[in-house]
């Protein structure tokens, strides 16, 4: 199978499954150089991966449950990140920045298939979650390359949340706050009393709604018995969070 350069084309979003493909794993495929993958986030919250295949051959992509992203800086030595769960040809993103967890994790569905045609790049949304509190909102002008999730993490934890948060049924602000009492070791008191300041002087208003709160306690310690029974092979139940009145933040 020759592996080529491809040409400016615009990408697919409309996923087919071509069952005469040869199917590869897509870490495997990027490993083997079959596949390019790179993260475009839209923002903490979501964004997109556009996966190129660089055969002359289509290819069916088998898709993990996740994966972390970093950051592509132009400086030497910069890192920065995302990091999330994944399903159903969507995930999210996780990386390194500086010496800890940063950027998203997120992604939809559960894991599953899709084929890309020879030379082409399929673009597959995804749901994510800001990993490392107080860095700077994630944009479109910024490229995250992606890696396994365990690579970046070692907190079972964190990896049964990024999951959870890559099936897209956890609300956002549910989410964040569980995130980042995770990776930044916040605690409730201290994510109760973050505020969000206002121009001019205006009163600041909380940055997480108290049901929020109250929710992703329950959420962590959902994902800390999924990984406790992930590790004892044991099924789990994927959480549900009720609706939580939506406000635009700021970071």
């Amino acid at each position: 199978m020759a592996v080529k350069r491809s040409k400016a084309k615009r990408p697919i979003t409309k996923l087919s499954l071509d069952p005469t493909a040869k199917s590869v794993e897509l870490f495997a495929g990027m490993e083997k150089g079959l596949l390019d993958v790179k993260a475009i986030p839209k923002d903490s919250k979501k964004g997109n991966l556009l996966i190129e295949n660089k055969t002359d051959k289509p290819l069916t992509v088998q898709m993990p449950d996740a994966f972390v992203g970093v950051q592509v800086l132009k400086q030497i030595g910069g890192m920065g990140g995302m990091g999330g769960g994944m399903g159903g040809g969507m995930g999210g993103m996780g990386g390194m920045g500086g010496g800890g967890m940063g950027g998203m994790g997120g992604g939809g569905g559960g894991a599953g298939f899709f084929s890309i045609p020879a030379e082409s790049i399929v673009k597959v949304p995804y749901h994510s979650v800001c990993l490392e509190h107080g860095k700077p909102e994630p944009t479109s002008r910024s490229t995250y390359r992606i890696m396994k999730v365990e690579t970046a993490t070692k907190d079972p934890a964190l990896q049964q949340l990024i999951r959870l948060v890559g099936r897209n049924r956890i609300h956002p602000q549910v989410a964040q706050a569980a995130a980042w009492h995770l990776t930044d070791d916040m605690s409730w008191r201290e994510l109760a009393a973050k505020r969000i300041k206002r121009l001019g002087g205006s009163r600041s208003q909380p940055y997480f709604h108290r049901a929020a709160l109250y929710h992703a306690q329950n959420l962590v310690a959902q994902a800390v018995e999924g990984a406790r029974n992930k590790k004892d092979g044991k099924s789990t139940v994927t959480p549900r969070t009720p609706v939580v009145q939506r406000t635009r933040r700021t970071r």
